[in-house]
């Protein structure tokens, strides 16, 4: 469960970093809502400037992009199913943003009964060339 917990973030370029621009950091956490949904690690890790961190209690720090990738097919691969944004709150300044969000996620592992997670995450966005990307995730599971 702390594997899946590595990456309950909550949170948006769904297909490269420069394949379309998020316009706002609420943008980026619906793209990540979409992309979870789909599966796709790689658009969740391209939400995220290259050098970006995340942060979970008790796990190592995951750096870049691309170790934020694996850690969501990691995720992924162990029935990290769906995510839902259940609150946000966004104090946005002309180049940099913070977001607060209330979320939920759903696990489902191969072979056992499906299990709902809830958790909260600080999100830093800075804004660049591709629009708004996440640069440092915080997150914490409140169950």
């Amino acid at each position: 469960m702390q594997a899946l917990l590595s990456l309950t973030v909550a949170l948006a370029v769904l297909l490269s970093p420069a394949a379309a621009q998020v316009t706002t950091p609420r943008e980026a956490a619906d793209r990540m809502v979409a992309a979870v949904a789909a599966q796709d690690a790689g658009a969740v890790a391209a939400l995220y400037a290259p050098e970006a961190i995340v942060l979970v209690a008790s796990q190592p720090v995951i750096a870049g992009r691309d170790a934020i990738r694996d850690a969501w097919a990691r995720n992924f691969g162990a029935g990290y199913a769906a995510l839902a944004i259940l609150q946000a709150r966004t104090d946005t300044g002309t180049d940099r943003a913070a977001m607060v969000i209330l979320w939920e996620a759903t696990i489902r592992p191969q072979g056992a009964a499906p299990q709902t997670m809830r958790g909260r995450s600080l999100l830093y966005f800075t804004r660049a060339g591709q629009g708004w990307l996440i640069s440092a995730d915080m997150a914490q599971g409140v169950n």
